[in-house]
């Protein structure tokens, strides 16, 4: 239990700091993007997509319309829909092709990643930044978020993605009171064939 608990420690200590750094201007421009957007879609790679797909989850909840790129029943973006792009170092090549073609065709593009100025930070209309180590060694100058070494706690992408989850069931925790919704509301539209 002494890792685990370690563990759990550290990661949310570092997810609490992360997430009070993240602009919140870019927050509520990304609040107003889903709101305003006819559709959202969501894309990823690897953990990141698994994080995705819980927020599609609950923002389906929540009763807005929503697509994770690469299910066989997404259809194509339009120029009124948005794109949340995840990846931590902003140069994994789904991420990157998805959020390029989403700005081709018009859509609004929010990405949520460790470097805004990688390629992905090239075709974002909102910048979410978590500030965090993601698969690459931790040597980022400008990073003001807590430090140290987590290699052995936490893997690769692990404080990056688990950051992203909180900030994200965060945000459902805001919209629901932004938009007047309570537990209930979103029980209805919780899968009945399970």
């Amino acid at each position: 239990m002494e890792y685990i608990k370690r563990t759990a420690q550290e990661i949310t200590k570092h997810a609490l700091a992360v997430i009070g750094q993240i602009d919140k201007v870019q927050k509520d421009k990304m609040i107003k993007t889903i709101i305003n957007s006819d559709a959202t879609f969501i894309v990823g790679s690897g953990r990141s997509i698994l994080i995705g797909k819980a927020f599609a989850m609950r923002l389906m909840h929540l009763g807005f319309t929503v697509y994770v790129v690469g299910d066989v029943t997404t259809p194509a973006i339009k120029e009124s829909d948005c794109l949340i792009a995840i990846s931590g170092s902003g140069e994994t090549k789904l991420v990157t092709t998805a959020a390029h073609t989403a700005q081709e065709i018009g859509a609004t593009v929010v990405g949520i990643t460790t470097n805004p100025n990688s390629t992905l930070g090239k075709y974002i209309d909102v910048n979410v930044n978590i500030d965090s180590k993601s698969k690459e060694p931790w040597e980022h100058p400008l990073s003001t978020a807590l430090k140290g070494n987590y290699d052995d706690l936490a893997p690769m992408g692990t404080l990056f993605e688990d950051s992203t989850h909180l900030f994200l069931d965060g945000l459902i925790a805001e919209f629901m009171h932004r938009l007047g919704k309570k537990e209930d509301d979103l029980k209805r539209r919780h899968a009945t064939m399970e």
